[in-house]
Formats: structure tokens, sequence, C-alpha cells
């Protein structure tokens, strides 16, 4: 059985991931690998064993990775899982084997590529709850179709990463999507699709399905 490999949140005393997350990889036949900072002596080890890797949803990251003064952030991840998922990213990407994004983990994959992040959006889109419609432009790693996402946010891509194509935004202009150009599946989405029941999240799992081998 496969291993998929999905980092965690954490605080002082624990590490601790939404079940939705390992619901969904068991959902797709895979084996859910959890992976913590403290891990990484040993990344190699787990590059080599993971067939894809999942960054999952958190709080806010530190302005000070992008070069800012903190104006607007308030759940502040720690700098370890930052900085240990930076290294992990670094280690796991010549693999050429899947990458997923989520949420933060969309938004830590564009720093780690060079980008800046909103820290607070203030549009006429509500992004901290509910859900909202999105626009997909490309064809990878999505078709070109309108469609209702999950969101839960209050930050977003500002500068994008060297190397990222967007494929998707909202109409207030927010990046929903992006893809690394010259890789076969390193995506970040904005929306949480390991708890979306809609079409387009069904259809991003069926394309990083393909994409595990």
């Amino acid at each position: 059985m496969k291993l998929v490999g999905i980092t965690c949140s954490m605080n002082d005393k624990k590490y601790f991931l939404n079940i939705d997350y390992i619901e969904k990889i068991v959902s797709l036949g895979f084996l859910p690998f959890m992976i913590n900072p403290h891990m990484l002596n040993f990344k190699d080890k787990i590059v080599d064993t993971i067939s894809a890797l999942i960054i999952s949803g958190g709080g806010d990251i530190n302005p000070k990775f992008y070069g800012e003064k903190n104006i607007a952030c308030k759940n502040i991840v720690p700098d370890e899982r930052v900085k240990g998922e930076f290294e992990l990213l670094e280690a796991f990407l010549p693999t050429k084997k899947p990458i997923l994004g989520i949420c933060y983990g969309m938004q830590l994959m564009n720093l780690f590529f060079g980008g800046s992040l909103i820290q607070d959006i203030n549009t006429k889109i509500i992004h901290t709850d509910g859900y909202h419609e999105i626009e997909i432009f490309r064809d990878f790693p999505l078709g070109e179709i309108r469609g209702m996402v999950n969101t839960s946010h209050h930050q977003a891509v500002k500068n994008l990463g060297v190397g990222l194509e967007v494929f998707c935004k909202t109409d207030d202009g927010i990046i929903e999507g992006f893809y690394l150009k010259e890789h076969p599946f390193c995506v970040g989405v904005q929306w949480h699709p390991e708890r979306d029941r809609g079409n387009i999240s069904y259809s991003l799992w069926q394309k990083f399905l393909k994409k595990v081998q």
C-alpha cells in the first residue's frame, strides 16, 4: 500500500491533524503518514518512502518570512513548522512525486518559491467562512469551469512565487489555485478539498490519485 505523507499542525505540547485529511487519503486507497518537524532528521528516508506529499492547513505564517511587519496575523504558526516544511519541500521536489498544498499549505508553497502574502483580505467576497464561486481558466490541473468551493482563510497569495502559474481565482481577484510549471503535479489550492464534497474538489482528488505512482 502506498504511503501519502501529510504535514501536521503543532503547538508547544502536541502535534495535530484534522481527521478529514486521514479519511480522504484512506478513501483514495492510500495509507496516511503524518510528518512533523522532529522527524526531519530522517527526511531522506521519508522522501524515499512516501509516494506523495500533502502540506495541510494551519494558521498564519509570520510575515517576517516574506519581509513584512505583522499587521494582521494572530494565530501564528510556529517557526519550526514553517522551516521544517521548507526543508521537506526542498528535499521532495526533485523526486517529481505529487505535492498538494492546502490553504496554509498553498501559502507556504508560494513563500518557498519567493512569493508573498496578503495579510488580511479586504474585498467584497467573504473568504473566512462558507462557500464562494471560483473560475478555473487553465486545463491543468482542472478543466475550464466555474463552481463553488468552501472557504476558510483571511490571507492569500499576493506576489506569485517564481515558476508558479495561476489556474483559478475568485471574482475579486484572489488567487485560489496555482501549479508549478515543469512539474507533473505540484499544486496549491486555497480551499479545503479534504472536506469539500463538490465536483471541483472531487476532480482535484481524482487527478491527484492518477499521479501517485
